[in-house]
């Protein structure tokens, strides 16, 4: 059964799953651009231990992680149905920016 049942409840679970200890020392910036019958655009800021989320936020100049997806694709992912690699790979999930931020990212919130 599925964790979250909707992309709300994921991004909602964002403050709560934020693991403050691996974040220590990070300042980065993170958009995701959601699209499909689900479409958002949430851009995740985290500080240090500090983590704010902004929702219909606009393209950032230059964030360090753009993360593209349809959002029941990145709903699938948080699920643990899809996996983020094979996404990758096959064009479901579009990463762009950092490419040691991205390895970090999902641990960051408990991936």
């Amino acid at each position: 059964m599925p964790r979250y049942a909707t992309i709300e409840d994921v991004i909602a679970s964002y403050p709560d799953r934020f693991d403050t200890d691996k974040a220590d020392g990070v300042d980065a910036t993170v958009f995701m651009d959601l699209s499909g019958a689900n479409a958002k655009q949430v851009l995740l800021r985290v500080n240090g231990p500090e983590l704010t989320i902004e929702e219909n936020a606009a393209v950032p100049e230059d964030p360090t992680l753009t993360l593209k997806a349809d959002a029941d694709d990145w709903l699938a992912i948080e699920n643990g149905q899809t996996n983020p690699m094979m996404a990758l790979m096959s064009g479901k999930l579009k990463l762009k920016g950092s490419v040691p931020f991205a390895t970090k990212f999902m641990t960051l919130f408990g991936g």
